[in-house]
Formats: C-alpha cells, sequence, structure tokens
C-alpha cells in the first residue's frame, strides 16, 4: 500500500518530503470540486471522486505547499490535524524527492487559477480538454502533479489540469469509506 489514513486528531512523527496528502475539507468550493469528481468518476473510480483538496509535503517537520482560494502557500499539515487526511509516498528516490520539492516551492506566492476550475468544469460537462489559465496560477492538483511531474512521475493526462480524484486514482488511494 501507498498510502496510510490519519484519522481526525492523529498525525505521523516525521514526514518525507516529496510525499503527498489528499484531504475531503467543507465549504463551497470544496463541495463544487467533489460535486465535478463524481460526475467525472463512475463505477470503481468512483472511490477516487472523495477528496477535493491536496497538498506537497516539502519537509521532514510536515511543511507542506498548498494552492488554495488565497493562493499558493506554505504552511503546516497541522492545519489538518482535524480532518481526516491519506499521506501518499510517492515511492520517488532521493534526487526525485529533492526535484519535486524544489518544483513544490516554486510556486510559492502564485495565484489560486479560478481559471483552471472554469476548464475542468468545461472538460466534465463537454468532454473538450481546455485549458484556460493566466501566468502564475495554479490549483491544488495542479500543484501537486506539477511538482511531481518534475521529479519524473508520468501523467496519462494533463498534469495541469489534474485533479485530486486523478492524482488518488495515480496512486491507487482508495478511500476507506467506499471499499
Amino acid at each position: 500500500m501507498s498510502f496510510k489514513v490519519y484519522e481526525q486528531g492523529q498525525e505521523p512523527v516525521k514526514f518525507v518530503p516529496g510525499d503527498f496528502i489528499l484531504v475531503s475539507t467543507t465549504g463551497f468550493l470544496a463541495r463544487c470540486i467533489r460535486f465535478g469528481q463524481f460526475f467525472r468518476y463512475h463505477g470503481e473510480m468512483r472511490s477516487y471522486a472523495h477528496w477535493n483538496h491536496t497538498a506537497m509535503i516539502i519537509d521532514t517537520d510536515g511543511t507542506i505547499v498548498e494552492a488554495a482560494g488565497r493562493g499558493v502557500r506554505v504552511r503546516n499539515i497541522s492545519e489538518y490535524k482535524e480532518n481526516e487526511y491519506y499521506l501518499v509516498n510517492t515511492r520517488l528516490n532521493k534526487q526525485s524527492r529533492e526535484q519535486t520539492v524544489a518544483a513544490a516551492k516554486s510556486f510559492v506566492k502564485d495565484k489560486y487559477s479560478f481559471l483552471t476550475i472554469l476548464s475542468i468544469a468545461i472538460q466534465l460537462v463537454t468532454g473538450i480538454e481546455l485549458q484556460i489559465s493566466l501566468g502564475n496560477t495554479v490549483i491544488c492538483s495542479g500543484l501537486v502533479s506539477q511538482a511531481l511531474w518534475a521529479g519524473g512521475i508520468v501523467f496519462k493526462n494533463n498534469p495541469y489540469l489534474q485533479m485530486p480524484a486523478d492524482l488518488a486514482a495515480c496512486f491507487e488511494v482508495v478511500c476507506s469509506t467506499h471499499s
């Protein structure tokens, strides 16, 4: 298994830079993202649509880089201690982890890409892959996917347009409530 579930109030003692978390949060945008993923994924793939947010671990203390409504920022995973989250082991070698972390850090201070969310919504409804974005903007799963791509992970779809469910599917992370 390449992931571990941390229940509300639990967290690991040590983190591995280059790994990432998948989390289900609350709020309007969170519900919209989950709805879009449930719209996209059917059958066995449905279990991947549970999460609406992801963030990249950048050090052993649980520092993360994440893209959220206020932009890309550095925080600590303890912000999610009151949420269940899945810690995904990317199984990258040392050099690839360093490249992944450097790529994640390069997004800090970029803005959140609401246009990318619109692009994904258009794709979900029409099936047409359309990328609408402004420079220096990114969504959470796009940040993690592009950082992993810099570390050598190859994705089937455009890393910029990945959704949290796409990352979960790529790493075969199945929600425990859906297994």
